[in-house]
């Protein structure tokens, strides 16, 4: 039987920086060495030292990013008080005046009354809301008060649900009426046109304009739910018929043609369609 010869794996030893026999007896004997443990002690001291001066490094950054924006802050302050003491110089500003009653700008010359938003001064002085002044320096300007952060956040809109302002926000010609609760419902901008309010006659809605339907069956002359528009004309031809014979009783009724014939039946068709739309659009079928 032939015997093959294999070699043994090393394995690196990061302290020392040197190959050893990937094994328990040889790693045992390396770490019990001096100069290993020496190793490893200088590499511990090496980490613990590297570890205090990041956190010094640290400490340091802070302390220079505070100094910075001290220092950018002082500026920032300093910047705003030359443009105050600069915008007083220019535009002065507005103080209660006892005697007046009213706020002075002894710079411009010129009263403000905080309940009418009305101006006195001017050449000649009289009473104005827009004076002579610059826009920057007018008391509504200089004293603007700050947007709420609920407003600027979108609470406006609650606020305006809340206090029943909700018809200014809406499209013109759209109107709104509450059902079910508080649920809002669309309504038809035409919805009070038309059939809505046209008068009841004789049983039929929109009986004026020849449109609608029945109120009550067979009281137009028609079945329930039919237009009363071709009831009232069937009624108003048969006036008209029973006039006709009555002042023609000597002459003969001239016979239609064909062609006549025809042309009112394609009259009278057009017009039921006409009826049926103009019902549908007013909402009456």
């Amino acid at each position: 039987m032939t015997e093959f010869w294999v070699s043994q794996a090393n394995k690196w030893c990061e302290y020392c920086r040197v190959w050893l026999k990937d094994s328990a007896q040889s790693w045992a004997v390396h770490e019990r060495g001096a100069k290993h443990q020496e190793n490893v002690a200088r590499k511990l001291r090496e980490m613990r030292q590297k570890a205090d001066q990041e956190k010094k490094d640290q400490a340091e950054l802070e302390s220079s990013m505070q100094r910075v924006e001290a220092e950018a802050l002082k500026k920032f302050e300093a910047d705003r008080k030359a443009e105050e003491e600069h915008r007083k110089a220019t535009l002065g500003s507005w103080e209660w005046n006892e005697g007046a009653g009213y706020y002075y700008n002894s710079l411009l010359r010129w009263y403000y009354d905080a309940s009418t938003r009305m101006y006195y001064g001017g050449e000649p002085v009289e009473w104005t809301d827009t004076p002579s002044i610059p826009h920057e320096a007018r008391y509504e300007v200089m004293h603007k008060p700050a947007a709420p952060k609920a407003a600027a956040a979108g609470g406006g809109a609650s606020a305006a649900a809340a206090g029943g302002g909700g018809a200014a926000a809406r499209p013109a010609g759209q109107q709104q009426y509450a059902v079910a609760g508080s649920r809002i419902v669309n309504k038809h901008p035409l919805a009070d046109l038309g059939g809505y309010q046209l008068h009841s006659i004789e049983g039929s809605i929109g009986g004026a304009k020849g449109v609608g339907t029945l109120h009550r069956g067979g009281g137009g002359g028609g079945a329930p739910g039919a237009p009363a528009g071709g009831a009232a004309a069937d009624a108003k031809r048969k006036r008209d018929g029973e006039a006709g014979s009555k002042g023609g009783k000597g002459q003969q009724e001239k016979e239609l043609t064909k062609e006549e014939r025809e042309f009112m039946a394609r009259r009278e068709a057009a017009r039921q369609r006409v009826q049926q739309r103009t019902a549908a659009s007013f909402g009456l079928v």
